[in-house]
């Protein structure tokens, strides 16, 4: 098992990918491709982890992606959880009638649903376990979406890491080391004559 890549920033991928998730979560059409199986949290959770691939000089690993999609996935989680429970809050009336009139539902059912929407608590309520329960959801899926994101983006699989700086290395040297080789350095490999 390797070790985890330390030094590495997941602010910027977590933010972005937990905006997407948070945001298109919640948009009234473009939400409904959350339908399967949370597209917006996978879609998510891939994006941070390309964006942390691309910042790391070193190869990742499933872990590192699970991270990243972990932090996307709360930050997406939250954003979901407050602006659909602000919705819901609006909405529950018409939910709580459409599901009374499913075919399927019987007189108890109908009589619950009345005795919600006649309770604003209870409106509240339905309304916060709908928000929660599905930004728990879109939590899981985007981590899923991480470690997937880090199996399709990262290429450098197997591959050493750089070796590390000599020890009296010039400050001031251009920072494309390792050398790449040539001859630009004054016939030293790369180096430039002193």
């Amino acid at each position: 098992m390797s070790e985890p890549v330390s030094g590495l920033d997941y602010k910027k991928p977590a933010l972005i990918g937990g905006a997407l998730v948070g945001v298109l979560s919640c948009i009234p059409l473009v939400e409904a491709l959350n339908t399967c199986l949370c597209l917006w949290a996978w879609v998510g959770g891939g994006l941070a982890a390309k964006m942390l691939i691309d910042s790391s000089p070193t190869p990742l690993t499933s872990r590192e992606g699970a991270r990243v999609g972990l932090f996307a996935g709360l930050l997406g989680g939250g954003f979901h959880f407050v602006i659909k429970f602000v919705l819901s809050i609006f909405q529950m009336d018409k939910i709580l009638a459409m599901a009374a009139s499913f075919p399927f539902a019987n007189d108890d059912a109908r009589a619950m649903y009345e005795r919600i929407q006649q309770n604003g608590l209870l409106k509240a309520l339905m309304a916060f376990l709908f928000s929660f329960l599905g930004s728990l959801l879109l939590l899981g899926f985007t981590v899923l979406g991480g470690m997937v994101g880090v199996a399709l983006f990262e290429k450098r699989k197997g591959q050493a890491p750089p070796p590390p700086y000599p020890p009296n290395y010039p400050s001031n040297y251009p920072p494309n080391y390792p050398p790449q080789g040539g001859d630009s350095g004054g016939g030293q490999g790369g180096w430039p004559s002193a």
